[in-house]
């Protein structure tokens, strides 16, 4: 649709900085020493060059930070220099490190002007990495807040829409549609939090409609968002059919979510061949280099150490979170619906509380509770969150690692763990990182099937709830004829949800309960719909298709994804299995024989440095053969992370693949 011509009425406002700080060049200079006590040298700076930082400015307004460029970019220099003077450390301490340690030594350089040109570089390196990474982090931090609301309204604004419109089809008017949306911010997000700053500019200060949805259209970081409102702004003005537009436009936008998903795939497929060239490929080329350098007389295990231990799995660490930060607008969230509870928010009068027998019966309610939650721990945790288990099972780990080190079955001095290193590591760590994480995998699993299943279900179930609301069927009968047909938990919920229609004749209140029992974010932002869509309209059968509608393409969205990203999945497994396959193989080809030559005669050692490799004896077998073991581990623990996050978007899910690929590492070694 084309945008009206409003620019007599009220024109549109550039989205200028001077509004909020105008030129300060032409300031004299008492007025600039004014300045600078007042607010100190750095921000009276930032406060004369306000050109230079337009774009920071708007990027702070979209990302909601509620800064003005020159507070906030004052901040970042703090930061800024508090990361240099830790860098100095860090690069003093480094290069002490270096020196005292007979690295630069080991290199064949004495101590002298090299050496000492080496550790200023290093200490200056240091600080410019510190703080030039705090730098650039804070200016282009609000950047990342910006593009994070942007995809997050991307992803949310089809379903907003779908909403807009039932309650639109209902009868509300304009304004009030926006409110109520504004009002949901629990289930549509960073989309409500858009239509708040529209209804709080209209009812706080006293502007029109059209003018808050043009400053919404001009704040606003998303393009979608941004032609909506162009599109609203043209409907509102012409007096067209909003509700015929809102459904004109839900279809629009589901297409422009499925296009934005098949970007974001694309870019996770991208990334997933980015981590097997980045942690399999470039550390196995590296472990064969450091082994080969040993083999030829040098001294690389410390090196090999110290990629193994910390730059693979704090690489690896920010890797799957900057892979979970991406795929968070993509993600769905769980969250409660608020209602209104009459039996809660009821004031007890002071006559009944003191009674006896009514504080006898609360404190038969607080003791029932406790004991359920004590008889039935699994079941308590199941219904909260399964994350809750770790404060079972973490502790059970530690006593499982106690129990191992106070029984004497490992060894605690270095000798003793090298001589049994597969032993040793799976009963120090192996042990303790299943017993902490499998019944948090299990309890996950089960609950990501449960939902799974209802996701399933749920399209079909509305769909001969709309059908039957068609033929006259009143909504309890239509209820207690799609509890019948359903099964397992989906089932039982929709004949609660019978009864309490049936006993209490509220169908709203029945319904937002019935969404946060089940506690499955598609369910619950379509229970929502229904609520709302069933107060404002008796056409019932109407909103309950629109909602079918909604949750069938987000379930095909979902499923797409799944799907697609299965391949991408593998790769990573694979990726893990070649990377294991050559440790594997290093071990029987090179280790294996060099530990049979340290138990053999002299002249086999002797033979073999003759052909070309350094001396035998001076080769940390078992030193190399533990790091083999201990990198395996670390890429499987890695491996299966990403793979559930790639897979299903979320790296709980990622338990089940983490504990399988850790068993194979450690049945591997076992056998070789």
């Amino acid at each position: 649709m084309s945008q009206p011509d409003l620019e007599e009425a009220a024109p549109v406002p550039d989205y200028e900085l001077e509004q909020y700080f105008p030129e300060r060049h032409d300031l004299s200079e008492a007025d600039q020493e004014r300045l600078r006590d007042q607010h100190g040298y750095v921000r009276t700076w930032f406060l004369m060059n306000p050109d230079r930082f337009r774009q920071l400015q708007r990027w702070l307004n979209q990302a909601r930070m509620g800064h003005t460029y020159d507070i906030y970019l004052t901040k970042v220099v703090l930061y800024t220099v508090v990361a240099a003077v830790i860098g100095l450390l860090v690069g003093g301490t480094l290069a002490v490190a270096l020196s005292a340690g007979g690295i630069w030594a080991g290199l064949g350089l004495s101590a002298g002007p090299v050496t000492t040109l080496l550790n200023s570089l290093i200490v200056v390196g240091t600080v410019g990495l510190f703080a030039g990474g705090t730098l650039m982090a804070g200016y282009y931090y609000p950047w990342f807040r910006k593009d994070t609301r942007k995809r997050n309204i991307d992803v949310m604004l089809p379903h907003a829409i779908v909403y807009m419109y039932a309650l639109s089809h209902g009868g509300m008017n304009t304004f009030e549609v926006m409110e109520e949306l504004a009002e949901a911010d629990e289930v549509y997000g960073a989309v409500s939090d858009e239509f708040d700053m529209i209804v709080r500019d209209v009812e706080l200060f006293g502007n029109d409609l059209f003018a808050a949805l043009r400053d919404a259209r001009n704040l606003t970081p998303s393009e979608n968002l941004e032609q909506f409102l162009d599109d609203t702004i043209s409907v509102v003005d012409s007096g067209s059919d909003f509700s015929a537009f809102l459904e004109d436009e839900a279809e629009t936008y589901m297409e422009e979510a499925r296009e934005e998903q098949e970007n974001f795939l694309s870019t996770l497929s991208i990334l997933s061949e980015i981590y097997i060239v980045v942690f399999v490929a470039a550390p196995l080329f590296v472990i064969v280099m450091l082994l080969m350098v040993t083999l030829l007389g040098g001294g690389a295990i410390a090196m090999a150490q110290f990629i193994i231990y910390l730059c693979l799995p704090l690489a690896m660490l920010l890797f799957i979170l900057f892979v979970d930060v991406l795929s968070a607008p993509y993600a769905q969230h769980d969250f409660d619906l608020e209602i209104e509870d009459i039996d809660t928010d009821r004031e007890w009068s002071r006559l009944l509380k003191s009674e006896q027998k009514y504080q006898e019966y609360e404190s038969r309610k607080r003791k029932q509770a406790r004991r359920e939650m004590l008889g039935r721990p699994i079941q308590y945790i199941k219904a909260q969150d399964p994350l809750l288990s770790l404060a079972v099972s973490v502790p059970l780990s530690l006593v499982a690692l106690v129990v191992v080190v106070a029984t004497g079955a490992v060894p605690l001095s270095v000798a003793g763990l090298l001589d049994a290193p597969i032993r040793s590591t799976t009963l120090l760590f192996v042990l303790p990182f299943l017993v902490a994480t499998v019944p948090l995998m299990v309890l996950y699993e089960r609950e990501r099937r449960r939902e799974q299943k209802i996701n399933e279900r749920f399209p079909d179930t509305l769909n001969i709830l709309s059908s039957a609301n068609q033929m006259g069927i009143p909504l309890v009968e239509a209820l207690n004829l799609v509890s019948r047909w359903s099964e397992g938990v989906l089932g039982k919920e929709l004949r609660m949800v019978r009864n309490d229609i049936r006993w209490n004749h509220d169908v709203e209140r029945s319904l937002l309960k019935f969404a946060n029992r089940l506690d499955v974010p598609q369910v619950t932002r379509t229970m929502k719909l229904l609520a709302k869509g069933n107060h404002a309209s008796s056409d019932l059968s109407k909103i309950i298709s629109i909602a079918a509608e909604d949750t069938r393409n987000r379930y095909e969205i979902e499923r797409k994804r799944r799907n697609e990203m299965n391949a991408y999945m593998a790769i990573v497994i694979i990726g893990f299995l070649v990377y294991l396959a050559v440790v594997v193989l290093l071990d029987v080809s090179y280790l294996t024989p060099i530990s049979e030559e340290l138990t053999g005669t002299e002249e086999v050692s002797t033979e073999a440095g003759a052909g070309g490799f350094g001396d035998v004896q001076e080769v940390p077998v078992d030193l190399f053969r533990t790091v083999f073991f201990h990198s395996a581990l670390i890429q499987g623990i890695g491996s299966g992370l990403l793979a559930g996050k790639l897979a299903e978007n979320s790296i709980v899910s990622g338990l089940k693949y983490s504990v399988g690929l850790v068993a194979v590492t450690v049945a591997v070694f076992m056998l070789i």
